[in-house]
C-alpha cells in the first residue's frame, strides 16, 4: 500500500510540474503574441501614414502610380460620398456651415462659437431646406426610392472607381 501512495505522490508531483510548465509556456506565448501585435500595429500606422502621403501627392496633382491611382480615386468619390451624406445630417439637425471655418452651426445662432463669424442664413439653403420638409410629409416609399437611387449611384461611382 505505501508503494502504491508513493506511486501516486511522484506521479502527482510530475503532473504539477508539467501543469506548471505549460502555464508559464502558455504566459510566455501570450507576451510574444502581445509584442507580435504591438509591431503590427506600428505597421499598420505607418501604412496608414505612407497611403496618406500617396493620396496627399494625388490630390495636389502629383504623378502616382496606376494602381495607386485606382485607389485614390475611389477615396475621392468615397470622400465626396461622406461628404454629401455630412451635409444631409446637417440639413436634419437644422445646421449650416461657417463661411469662415467651415464648421457646423446652429441655425439658430447669429455668430459662429468657433470662430465668431456672423453666420448668413443663404436663401438656397432655405430652399433646400423647405424642400426636405415636404419630402418628410410625402409617404415612405417616396422616402425609400431616395435612398434606394442614393445607393445605386453610390454603388454605380464604386463600380466606376474599380474599374
Amino acid at each position: 500500500m505505501r508503494d502504491f501512495f508513493e506511486d501516486l505522490g511522484k506521479r502527482l508531483g510530475e503532473t504539477a510540474e508539467t501543469v506548471t510548465s505549460k502555464a508559464g509556456d502558455a504566459i510566455e506565448i501570450q507576451r510574444i503574441k502581445g509584442q507580435i501585435r504591438g509591431l503590427a500595429r506600428g505597421n499598420a500606422v505607418d501604412l496608414m501614414e505612407l497611403g496618406r502621403t500617396i493620396y496627399d501627392r494625388y490630390k495636389e496633382g502629383g504623378e502616382v502610380e496606376e494602381s495607386a491611382k485606382a485607389l485614390c480615386d475611389a477615396i475621392r468619390d468615397r470622400e465626396a460620398a461622406i461628404e454629401d451624406y455630412e451635409k444631409k445630417i446637417a440639413k436634419i439637425r437644422g445646421t449650416s456651415e461657417c463661411a469662415r471655418c467651415g464648421r457646423m452651426v446652429s441655425k439658430e445662432m447669429s455668430y459662429c462659437p468657433y470662430c465668431g463669424e456672423k453666420v448668413t442664413v443663404c436663401d438656397a439653403d432655405a430652399e433646400e431646406v423647405r424642400d426636405d420638409a415636404d419630402t418628410a410629409d410625402a409617404p415612405a416609399d417616396s422616402t425609400e426610392e431616395k435612398d434606394a437611387d442614393t445607393a445605386e449611384t453610390t454603388a454605380e461611382k464604386t463600380e466606376e472607381a474599380a474599374e
